[in-house]
Formats: C-alpha cells, sequence, structure tokens
C-alpha cells in the first residue's frame, strides 16, 4: 500500500465519529460486601471488593471452629473422689512488664471464684484456682498447660495476656484438649489458628484498630498520619491492622517510627514525626511511655491530635501527662463511667475486696471465670462438653460487667468498641459507630 493511501485510511479512522454511547458514565466494577463481615470489619476494610468476590470466607461461617473429636466421650470426673474443683490461671504476675495488667486480671478471676464457692461451690466443693506466672521468656507456656492438666487435673484454664504466649498455649492445647478462654489478649491471629480450643473475650486489635481508622480518616478527614510504637510483639500486630486499615483508606501513615517498652526520652522520634509534617499521632503503647510522649510532644510545640490503643487509657496517664494529654482519642476495652446496675455492683465488691478499682483486665476476667463455671455446672467434669458449652456463644451475646460481649464463630469478641477523649482532665467515653455503608450482623441473645 502506498504511503499516501496508508495517510488518508489513518486520517478518515481518526476523524470518524466515536461510536454512540450511553448518557450514563460507566460504573467501576464492585463485588458486593458479603452479608457477614469477619470482625464487623467496615465494608472499606474487605479485601478486593471492588474487583472479585471471595470464592470463601473466613472465619465467619460455623464451621469456622467446629471439632469433631472424642473429647465428649471421656469418663467424666468424679466429684465424690475429689476435693475442689480446679480451674487453671495463666497471667503475667511477676518479672514481666505486663504484670500491671495481669495483677488485676488475677484479681478478678479470684473474686469470681470466691463469690462461685460463696454460693455453694459445684455440687458442695469449691472451685480452686491453681494460678501460674506467664514468664516473659519465650516459650515458657509450653509447659504450663501440661502441668496444670497432670499436676493440678484443672478442667478449664483462664488466660493469658500476651499474644505469643497464648499462642503456643494453644498448640499444646490441640493434643491435650483442655478449655481456654483468654480475657485479656489482643493479638487478633490468636482466633485465627481456627484451634478448637480457645476463646477470646476482649476486644482485640482489629476491633480497636477499625474504630480508630474510622474516627481518623472518616470523621477528622486527616490525611498525613505518623505513628509511635513500642518495639513489642502487643503494638507491632495492632500497628499492622492499623496501617491495614490505612491503606484501604488511601491513607497510608508517612512515617511509623519505634522506641523501647521503658525509656523515657522520645525527643528524636518526636523531632522526625514533626518534620514529616504529620496531621495527627498515633501511639501505639502502655500509659507510662504514653504519658511521657504527650509531655514531650506538647513541649516540642507539636500540636497536632494524638490517638492511642486501649493500654493507654488510664487515670495513671493524666496524673502524668496532666494538660498534655488534653484531647487524646483512645480506643477502649470497655466504658468504666457507664451506670448499669451489674457493673456498679461489681466495681463496689471490687473495692471492698481488692481497694482499688477494677480495670478492663480485672473485669474480663471476672466474666471470663463466671462463663467457666457456668459451663462446668452447665454440663459437669468433663472437658469436651465444657469446651463445647462455650462454643454454645457463637453468634451470641453475653452481658458481663465488662459490657456486652458478642462472640463470631472464632469464639472471639466483636463487640463495638468504646472511644474515649480527654476533656477537662477526664476520660469521656462514647461507643464507635458501626460501618456507615452496611449494619453488622444482628447476633442472637443469650
Amino acid at each position: 500500500m502506498r504511503p499516501r493511501t496508508l495517510s488518508l485510511l489513518l486520517f478518515l479512522l481518526l476523524a470518524a465519529p466515536a461510536w454512540p454511547q450511553s448518557a450514563e458514565a460507566p460504573k467501576e466494577p464492585q463485588a458486593p460486601a458479603p452479608e457477614k463481615r469477619y470482625a464487623n470489619m467496615p465494608v472499606e476494610a474487605v479485601p478486593y471488593r471492588r474487583f472479585s468476590k471471595p470464592y470463601y470466607d473466613w472465619f465467619i461461617r460455623k464451621d469456622t471452629v467446629e471439632y469433631f473429636g472424642a473429647a465428649q466421650d471421656h469418663p467424666d470426673g468424679d466429684v465424690n473422689k475429689l476435693s475442689e474443683i480446679a480451674i487453671g490461671f495463666l497471667g503475667p504476675l511477676e518479672n514481666n512488664p505486663e504484670s500491671i495488667f495481669g495483677i488485676p486480671m488475677l484479681h478478678g478471676a479470684q473474686l469470681a471464684i470466691e463469690e462461685a464457692n460463696a454460693r455453694g461451690g459445684y455440687q458442695g466443693k469449691p472451685y480452686a484456682l491453681k494460678v501460674y506466672n506467664d514468664s516473659a521468656l519465650w516459650g515458657a507456656s509450653s509447659t504450663v498447660l501440661p502441668s496444670m492438666l497432670f499436676k493440678d487435673s484443672v478442667w478449664a484454664v483462664l488466660g493469658s495476656i500476651d499474644g505469643q504466649s497464648t499462642h503456643i498455649m494453644i498448640r499444646v492445647s490441640l493434643k491435650l484438649e483442655v478449655p481456654i478462654l483468654s480475657p485479656g489478649v489482643t493479638d487478633r491471629t490468636v482466633s485465627e489458628t481456627r484451634i478448637q480450643w480457645i476463646m477470646c473475650s476482649f476486644p482485640d486489635d482489629r476491633v480497636q484498630s477499625y474504630a480508630l481508622a474510622n474516627y481518623i480518616f472518616k470523621q477528622l478527614k486527616l490525611k498525613r498520619i505518623g505513628v509511635l510504637r513500642t518495639q513489642t510483639r502487643y503494638a507491632r500486630i495492632g500497628v499492622g491492622v492499623f496501617n491495614d486499615m490505612a491503606r484501604r483508606l488511601q491513607r497510608q501513615p508517612v512515617l511509623e517510627v519505634k522506641f523501647e517498652r521503658g525509656d523515657q526520652d522520645f525527643s528524636k522520634q518526636l523531632r522526625m514525626l514533626q518534620d514529616a509534617k504529620v496531621e495527627g499521632l498515633v501511639i501505639w503503647g502502655e500509659w507510662s511511655e504514653a504519658a511521657l510522649i504527650l509531655k514531650q510532644m506538647r513541649a516540642l510545640g507539636m500540636k497536632q491530635p494524638a490517638f492511642s490503643s486501649s493500654r493507654t487509657a488510664y487515670p495513671q496517664l493524666l496524673e502524668i501527662a496532666g494538660p498534655a494529654a488534653e484531647g487524646l482519642v483512645t480506643a477502649c476495652a470497655m466504658d468504666p463511667a457507664r451506670q448499669e446496675p451489674n457493673w456498679l455492683a461489681f466495681r463496689e465488691r471490687f473495692r471492698r475486696r481488692f481497694n482499688e478499682d477494677p480495670d478492663p483486665y480485672a473485669s474480663y476476667a471476672y466474666d471470663g471465670m463466671n462463663m467457666l463455671i457456668a459451663a462446668i455446672a452447665k454440663t459437669g467434669l468433663n472437658r469436651g462438653r465444657i469446651m463445647q458449652a462455650l462454643r454454645d456463644y457463637q453468634q451470641k451475646t453475653y452481658d458481663g460487667v465488662a459490657g456486652r460481649v458478642l462472640f463470631d464463630y472464632t469464639l472471639k469478641n466483636i463487640s463495638p468498641v468504646t472511644l474515649s477523649r480527654v476533656e477537662s482532665g477526664k476520660f469521656v467515653y462514647w461507643q464507635a459507630p458501626s460501618s456507615e455503608s452496611e449494619e453488622p450482623v444482628v447476633a442472637e441473645q443469650r
């Protein structure tokens, strides 16, 4: 073909009118969000929601923790041959930086045991708490469950707080088949193992991170967020979930810096964040470091709003930080200012017994121990049936002193968390809203 002819054909093609188009602009392909969402996640957090519908939705089906073993066929314990009904406890009590949370957790469990015994125990036999310290040494918890079972003959276990310690313990439970209820672990990956012998009642990193991300990015409309966290598994897992949610909202944090637990000087990290021109700061750690961070942050002239995880919502933070804490917004495990009769009565009993206010770890431990005691009373001394009684809470609620808890199919608490803001030197609480796009599944009340 001659060059002139080729040029003429090209001209005609380019000059030809476009193919008729509809007046309506083409819509972006988007798969419908699933009717049920893992951990009641916001629609925006659903992976690949704009492109494809999942082949299989994990963690939201009843078969997630189904058990087909023979534990229920084991002979029941003979109450006539027992002097006590043993329940194990694993928590950080000494030589562990998390003992500030483990000791209140122990107190909550002790109060529940004492009250159950005052009601007559189990068929006239008292409940006995077998207490084990959760050592900060990696892997130490692997020996705890065998000792509880073969030395103390426990029927169930309450614990723990540390994510990696709980991970190891539940893997041992696969062989020993002992029910475990964790009233303090925030590590979302514990329940994602799909091990059938664990129940988690404490609000985990997912629900805390979703609530904070929704408030920061969707309500306050902030864009440039910085993160300051401890070098711990607790903070690493929590911030990982927050960052993942931020990315899906197209709000990737501009800078993440770290510090060691127990540090006192945060000026280097804060100057890095200041130079990055962040519009807000997320602090993931304990109240002791968060209080110093807030003081040093304000001393540097940083007026950006601050946000933090549930371990900072403590009165001690207000005592240390003083006016520097004003405006801090935290995700909370519960609302201690509510006026529900069962909470007020529990708080008064706890104060009389331990001369202090119950914190979230004490409250969830009290509820968790009462759930274990109720399961034993209902099913008898058979570990398989005790765990099945706990599995019956799937997609049901439990009303305890810590508030209403909703369990999903992994036996994890997915209730909406409480947020708090420091105003005039006090925490002011409100419930974090559910997803705006779609309401979560309404569960049957138990």
